[in-house]
């Protein structure tokens, strides 16, 4: 489990940078500069998009080599009979890029399962779990605030269910580090067919 997690590591943490970005933004308090919000924010998840892929692309291209490898390691067990140690965990599958882009997602659903308790079960306004994950994932949540003006000392009104829009960071998330991984898989899989090709044409095999 512990290699599942450490590969959501990126994708996660990177969370937290593009939470700061996103407050950072939603300061300029400016209602004739809320396009400039929206546009700021749409490069914030690009930004994070762009890294996370990066990084997730990287991940399959080592997953594909790896399952490569145990192949053939796999073909010295069936020829000799010995026992050697395959990576079966770094292997790769298409479902893992998914797997680790939901894991990143983990905290989010938790932390929205506690303030779904906490606002039926105590009331509307214990909504502490609620701020922690839209801060964390700030990223997407800012999109449902950037269009509401800031006025100086006026009552603060809290919509417990507006944090339920954070969820909105699971297909992207999700959708990146899956996609990315996919991609940097088939790449050297498209390799591994030009140097099989290469080999007939060689060797006639």
């Amino acid at each position: 489990m512990w290699f599942y997690i450490k590969q959501s590591f990126i994708s996660f943490c990177y969370l937290f940078f593009a939470a700061m970005i996103a407050i950072s933004i939603m300061a300029i308090t400016d209602p004739s500069l809320v396009w400039l919000k929206y546009v700021l924010l749409v490069l914030n998840v690009a930004l994070y998009v762009f890294i996370v892929a990066a990084t997730s692309y990287k991940d399959g291209q080592n997953a594909l080599k790896a399952r490569v490898a145990n192949d053939l390691e796999r073909m010295r067990i069936i020829e000799t009979g010995e026992e050697l140690p395959l990576k079966l965990k770094e292997e790769y599958k298409a479902w893992k890029g998914f797997l680790f882009g939901g894991i990143s997602c983990v905290p989010l659903v938790v932390l929205l399962l506690i303030h779904t308790v906490l606002i039926f079960a105590v009331g509307p306004n214990n909504t502490g779990a609620g701020v922690i994950a839209s801060f964390i994932y700030m990223m997407v949540f800012a999109f449902t605030r950037a269009n509401i003006p800031v006025v100086e000392d006026a009552p603060i009104v809290v919509d417990p269910y507006m944090y339920y829009w954070a969820l909105l960071a699971i297909p992207v998330i999700m959708l990146t580090v899956g996609i990315s991984y996919i991609l940097g898989a088939k790449k050297i899989e498209r390799q591994q067919e030009m140097i099989k090709a290469k080999h007939r044409a060689i060797y006639g095999e």
